[in-house]
């Protein structure tokens, strides 16, 4: 019986060893190590959808929900709301120079009102998935606004 387990065990061993390879075929997958890339969505939830900002409540700020699913439809060609800003939209897809909210998480000099999010800003890279997130909105993926 002891001779048994003393095979069985080596059979195990052996067919681990030979099924674990010894390098990974694509490395740079693995570089970053292990961080995972936020989606504009997550961003948007996690730093603009707290409670008393922009969350799913109906006393949510301007009336703004961040966090619920498809959020691209409550800011792609809605005006902003704001004394003075009210013409100026909040996303306009595929242009990142033209949406209001970049302006805003951005704190440019003619944005109404205080910085997006209040406390703190976000890091350059979160910026950088913002902005491409409305870029792809466009459906060009190139930058361009699409004309139809």
């Amino acid at each position: 019986m002891k001779r048994f387990a003393s095979l069985t065990c080596g059979v195990l061993l052996a067919l681990v060893v030979a099924g674990c390879p010894a390098s990974l075929s694509n490395p740079e997958d693995f570089i970053d190590g292990g961080t995972v890339e936020k989606e504009a969505e997550t961003i948007l939830a996690e730093s603009c959808g707290t409670t008393g900002c922009h969350d799913a409540s109906p006393q949510a700020a301007a009336g703004l929900d961040l966090i619920s699913l498809n959020v691209e439809s409550r800011v792609v060609g809605i005006n902003a709301i704001g004394l003075g800003c009210e013409s100026d939209i909040l996303v306009v897809a595929g242009d990142p120079e033209g949406s209001y909210l970049l302006d805003k998480v951005l704190d440019l000099p003619a944005i109404c009102g205080l910085q997006m999010p209040l406390v703190g800003s976000l890091p350059a890279d979160e910026i950088e998935i913002l902005r491409q997130w409305i870029i792809d909105l466009g459906g060009s993926g190139d930058g361009a606004v699409d004309g139809g």
